[in-house]
C-alpha cells in the first residue's frame, strides 16, 4: 500500500468514525432555501414598512416556516435515500440541544412585541441562533460552529446599530449566512460522495 492509498483508506475511517457522532441529514438544499426565503423576506420590507408590527412578524414567521418545512422534507428525504433513520440519536441530541435557544428566542419575541419594541427581536433572534448553533456544534458539520460564531458577533452588532438596521443585518445574517453554509455543505456533501464512491470501489 503506497503514502497516497493509505492516507485515502485513512480519511475513509475517519469519515466512518465522524458518522457515529455526528448528525449527517442536514441538507445544503435545505440551507441554501433558508437563506433565499431570508433574502426574499428583507427584500419583502421595501414594499411594507418593518414598523408595522403586523407586517414584521407576518414575513418572518413565513421566512420561519418556510425554513424549518425545507429542513424537514429535506431531512426525511435524505434519510430514506441514505436508508438511515430520520428521528435518531443523533437527531435527539440535536432537538435537546436547541431547545433552550428557541424557547428564549419564544419568550424573548412575546415580550418585544407586547412592548412594541419588535425592531431590536433580528439581533436577539441572532443571538438566540448563534447560541443554539454552537450547542449543537458537537453533533453538526463544522460550518455550522462558524455560523453561530458570526451570528452571535453580529448579533451584538446590530443591537448596537439599533433598530434601523434591523431589517438589513436580518437579510445579512439569515439570507447571505444561511446561502454561504448551503455551499459549505454542498462541498461537504459532494466530498462524502466521492469517498463513499471510493469506499465501494476499494
Amino acid at each position: 500500500m503506497d503514502a497516497r492509498q493509505a492516507a485515502r483508506t485513512l480519511e475513509v475511517i475517519r469519515t466512518l468514525m465522524e458518522r457515529t457522532c455526528q448528525y449527517q441529514l442536514l441538507t445544503a438544499r435545505a440551507s441554501l432555501a433558508a437563506g433565499i426565503l431570508a433574502g426574499i423576506g428583507a427584500l419583502a420590507f421595501l414594499f411594507l414598512s418593518p414598523d408595522v408590527p403586523a407586517n414584521f412578524g407576518f414575513v418572518w414567521l413565513i421566512v420561519f416556516a418556510g425554513s424549518v418545512l425545507s429542513t424537514c422534507i429535506g431531512t426525511v428525504m435524505r434519510g430514506r435515500e441514505r436508508g438511515e433513520q430520520v428521528w435518531s440519536r443523533q437527531a435527539r441530541a440535536v432537538v435537546m440541544a436547541l431547545a433552550p435557544s428557541l424557547f428564549a428566542a419564544l419568550v424573548l419575541t412575546i415580550y418585544f412585541f407586547i412592548r412594541g419594541e419588535h425592531l431590536w427581536l433580528p439581533g436577539v433572534w441572532m443571538l438566540c441562533y448563534g447560541q443554539g448553533a454552537l450547542a449543537t456544534s458537537a453533533y453538526a458539520p463544522s460550518p455550522i460552529r462558524w455560523l453561530g460564531v458570526t451570528a452571535l458577533l453580529l448579533g451584538g452588532v446590530t443591537l448596537w446599530l439599533g433598530p434601523e438596521w434591523a431589517v438589513l443585518m436580518m437579510g445579512l445574517v439569515f439570507g447571505v449566512g444561511h446561502t454561504g453554509l448551503g455551499t459549505a455543505l454542498l462541498v461537504i456533501e459532494r466530498r462524502q460522495s466521492y469517498l463513499r464512491i471510493h469506499r465501494s470501489v476499494a
